[in-house]
């Protein structure tokens, strides 16, 4: 039949299976694979060119640009893998009250087709549309910018496409997703950068913003912190100091992109994704209602995650799992110490009193630990 929905590398039909439960089936085009062979290949060869030839774009990493571009496309060309991340990302949310990802069918999905859950919301881009089914378009414009801080912050696992083609809002007003192909992905370290860094410029503390940029190690260390800091200034109080509708995330980002040169900053490749979505997200919200304020609707959330990760109790729970994980491994450390001492002698010719100073010292450290231990989980409780 007609497809529902078409794009360069699938496109999806409505179905129904044998249980007569209604689905959508995502299935790729004939020969797309050896067509992103090609691009793929001519991307590399420029991007190795230009980073030869040019000067300074190596600063800004193409080819490394290029190698991840690889990687989103081999999940994107693998249904089975789009499928497990969509049943990530419904784990992540089950219950929640802002958003619906429809279930999979693993019955009826492989490699080159994915059948999931039909949803039956209204298009986010057809705002007459939500009016009219009674619900308010502010309220699922801050429900788009909440449901992406809590994939990326609170997570650490986010939708990378959340254009207005892959978001729709159910009748209770909450948001469905779909087309799970390009997901980002944050380690710790990066969401800590992240909320510090939108929390230093919602609250124009630019010593602050400069310092976490050095401390992420994405400003070189022989940089002037004081410069970089009178640099995201003059970044940021222009667009805080706008009218609530010309304050942009997106323009912000665009002019953090415009000092990198002048700091000798290299291109984060793995905030790639994560930058495109905030765009993308505000644009969507902003479509809603144009008087969206970004920051806002981001403070609480940012801040809830700050309280909860980068505070004292944070730190303690950090440092209580380090502890364990060095309580794991000492014995195999304390083995690999006694191993090498053995090399040099041989356990024969080896002193009583020294064996059994090494076993005296792994019980007093495996103490020592565990009376630290034992100091933090009572600071915690």
């Amino acid at each position: 039949d007609t497809p529902v929905a078409a794009a360069s590398v699938a496109q999806v039909h409505f179905a129904e299976t044998t249980a007569g439960d209604p689905v959508a089936v995502k299935v790729l085009r004939p020969g797309v694979e050896a067509a992103f062979a090609r691009d793929l290949e001519l991307f590399a060869w420029l991007a190795d060119a230009a980073e030869r030839h040019v000067a300074g774009l190596d600063r800004l990493r193409p080819r490394e640009v290029v190698a991840s571009l690889r990687d989103w496309v081999a999940i994107e060309l693998d249904l089975r893998l789009e499928a497990a991340a969509a049943a990530e990302l419904r784990d992540n949310f089950r219950d929640d009250p802002d958003v619906v990802v429809p279930a999979i069918d693993w019955q009826h999905t492989g490699r080159r087709m994915m059948t999931v859950q039909r949803i039956a919301g209204i298009p986010i881009e057809d705002r007459a549309a939500i009016v009219a089914a009674g619900i308010d378009p502010t309220a699922v414009a801050e429900r788009v910018i909440r449901v992406f801080l809590k994939q990326a912050l609170r997570d650490g696992y986010f939708h990378a496409d959340m254009h207005h083609g892959n978001l729709f809002v159910a009748e209770d007003g909450r948001l469905e997703l779909v087309d799970f192909g390009i997901m980002g992905r944050l380690d710790l370290k990066t969401r800590r950068f992240m909320a510090e860094m939108l929390g230093a410029f919602l609250t124009g503390n630019w010593r602050r913003a400069a310092e976490v940029h050095f401390e992420a190690g994405y400003v070189p260390a022989d940089r002037d912190v004081d410069a970089f800091a009178q640099a995201c200034r003059s970044i940021g109080e222009p667009i805080l100091g706008r009218p609530v509708d010309e304050i942009s995330i997106g323009r912000l980002l665009a002019q953090l992109f415009q000092i990198t040169e002048t700091f000798g900053m290299q291109t984060q490749t793995h905030l790639l994704l994560l930058q495109k979505t905030m765009v993308t997200v505000e644009g969507v919200a902003r479509g809603l209602d144009p008087d969206i304020n970004f920051w806002e609707v981001a403070r609480p959330v940012i801040e809830d995650w700050a309280r909860d990760n980068l505070g004292p109790e944070a730190m303690l729970r950090e440092a209580a799992g380090n502890l364990l994980d060095f309580a794991r491994r000492l014995p195999r450390i304390a083995g690999q110490i006694e191993n090498l001492a053995l090399q040099d002698r041989p356990p024969a010719a080896m002193p009583q009193r020294h064996r059994r100073h090494g076993r005296w010292l792994q019980t007093l450290l495996l103490a020592v630990i565990a009376a630290l231990l034992a100091a933090l989980l009572l600071r915690l409780g």
